[in-house]
């Protein structure tokens, strides 16, 4: 994990293991259950806007200045079968997911970090977190990051861009998530656990 202003954030998206995939398919519940079996929990949409524009309130996790493909954000969209991927989790849903799925092992891109260490908050994978801020429709859980294809609606992935349109309970092909925890609890978690 790495120490940002007042929590503890994961380094790299679930699993939290560098050169791994990163987890896709989940739902905010799953999200909640994954952390909380780590003695983790969910990250705060407030929590993970601090650590993507780092201590310097940049717009982009690297930067002033947004760079197409620093992060996976710059893959080409696949359309896909929304149907298919709503008999989850049957066979024929995974296999339209694995087709769909593109995001980079954690930590490939060394360029998509953020001023205090964490990778990919940009792209690869949506990440769910526990909405902090008024939006369209105010859910319990938002979506920060884009993913490998970039953000719906075409803005860069940046630091302030959010998804709002759907239920904590909606699973989607990109979307993924990472956990975070309190300073009291970190000393604890951190040196008995790695992910």
């Amino acid at each position: 994990m790495v120490r940002v202003a007042g929590f503890c954030m994961d380094r790299y998206e679930a699993p939290n293991q560098p050169g791994v995939a990163p987890l896709a398919m989940r739902t905010a519940k799953d999200a909640a259950d994954h952390c909380g079996a780590r003695g983790k929990r969910m990250c705060t949409e407030a929590e993970w806007v601090r650590a993507c524009q780092g201590p310097g309130g940049q717009p982009f996790p690297y930067g002033k200045t947004y760079v197409r493909g620093r992060c996976d954000d710059d893959k080409t969209w696949k359309v896909p079968n929304w149907t298919v991927l709503g008999t989850w989790p049957s066979a024929a849903a995974q296999t339209e997911a694995k087709r769909l799925y593109q995001a980079d092992v954690s930590g490939k891109r060394t360029g998509c970090v953020s001023a205090e260490g964490v990778y990919d908050l940009a792209g690869n994978v949506a990440e769910w977190v526990i909405r902090s801020f008024p939006n369209a429709h105010n859910y319990e859980h938002v979506m920060k990051g884009c993913y490998w294809s970039g953000c719906y609606g075409g803005s860069p992935p940046g630091c302030s861009f959010v998804n709002p349109a759907h239920p904590g309970t909606f699973r989607t092909y990109e979307a993924g998530f990472r956990c975070c925890l309190t300073p009291a609890a970190a000393a604890t978690a951190h040196g008995a656990s790695a992910d």
